[in-house]
């Protein structure tokens, strides 16, 4: 929420949706991911329903955080003796116009929970209808406190009576909770940079495997499905095929199918392995500098996008929030507004 003109005669603000936008885009590129691992299931071409579920449901969601949110500008003018709330989305505007003499005040509302509290502005009309200028609470409290007492001042309205104590006791400790959110926010940052740092080495790896390996005839020695148990109790299974093939009249054997080492669901491990029948032959890719290195099944992996998309989107949000964070920490430390 941001004050975008303020004269005598006008007072501008704008409160814009692209934060729940970015959100929204977050939970989108999180739904690719899964629906990307739905199809990747099944090497055959079919779709695993539990992630293809999980991942629709996530891409509704996020569609939603990106098209319902609306940029609001809140107009009040002393030449024409009214007060604007306009709501604008994708190009379409809908405006609600209260003459001025019906705002009687202008208040900082709070809901209160134990992780904080969390602030909207509301205005109150004559007849005591009060009228929220979002529908959600948010956290910027110092530049929703700056909105209302420069409304209140535009108004001639005295300041808010919890004003001055705040200022002598609450702002220090919304200063050190404005910095250890910062902090943060840059660890966040650190680890979505590791992630996505991850995420280009792993297809790097993969693209130079796809396009510099030498395909060879391979002939299948055996197959197994290896089971793997994470720390927190699930099992994921991969695919092993060992094989044999020859470069420059020297034998080799190799286990792994996939250029990246993968391991899934039991059906797409048993699909996997289904397609290689003992003693027959398929095509295999080697490594020419180290012909020891070889995979089967020549496709790409989600695993590489999940790992650069989800950190990618998470560092542009994380950078909106620590600019937000700045710029209700210089608010909060400008000087009083001069009646």
């Amino acid at each position: 929420m941001k004050i975008v003109v303020h004269t005598p005669t006008e007072l501008i603000i704008r409160n814009s949706a692209a934060p729940l936008r970015w959100f929204g885009a977050f939970i989108i590129a999180l739904a690719a991911f899964v629906l990307l691992i739905g199809v990747g299931q099944d090497p055959d071409g079919g779709v695993a329903i539990v992630p293809t579920i999980i991942g629709c449901v996530l891409l509704l969601g996020g569609a939603l955080m990106v098209v319902l949110p609306r940029n609001k500008t809140f107009a009040f003018s002393k030449a024409e003796r009214v007060f604007i709330i306009a709501k604008e989305r994708f190009g379409r505007v809908e405006r609600q116009m209260i003459p001025l003499a019906n705002v009687a005040d202008v208040r900082l509302d709070s809901s209160n929970s134990d992780d904080g509290s969390t602030y909207r502005v509301v205005t109150i009309l004559a007849d005591q209808r009060r009228v929220p200028w979002t529908s959600y609470y948010t956290s910027a409290y110092a530049s929703k406190r700056a909105v209302v007492e420069s409304v209140r001042d535009f108004l001639g309205l005295e300041p808010s009576p919890t004003s001055a104590s705040e200022l002598v006791f609450g702002a220090g400790t919304r200063e050190r909770d404005a910095r250890r959110g910062r902090i943060g926010l840059y660890v966040m940052g650190a680890f979505c940079s590791l992630f996505l740092g991850i995420g280009v080495t792993l297809l790097v790896k993969e693209q130079r495997r796809l396009t510099l390996y030498a395909p060879v005839t391979a002939t299948v020695l055996s197959t197994r499905i290896q089971a793997h148990d994470d720390s927190e109790g699930g099992t994921t299974y991969e695919p092993v095929v060992v094989y044999r093939y020859y470069v420059n009249d020297r034998e080799y054997t190799a286990s792994r199918v996939t250029p990246l080492k993968e391991s899934r669901s039991g059906r797409w491990a048993r699909r996997v392995t289904g397609r290689y029948a003992i003693g027959s032959e398929h095509t295999a890719y080697y490594d020419p500098e180290n012909p020891g290195e070889a995979f089967l099944l020549r496709s790409r992996s989600v695993i590489p996008w999940g790992f650069i998309v989800i950190p990618l989107v998470g560092i542009i949000i994380i950078g909106a929030a620590i600019r937000s964070s700045r710029e209700a920490s210089r608010l909060s430390h400008a000087p009083p507004i001069a009646r």
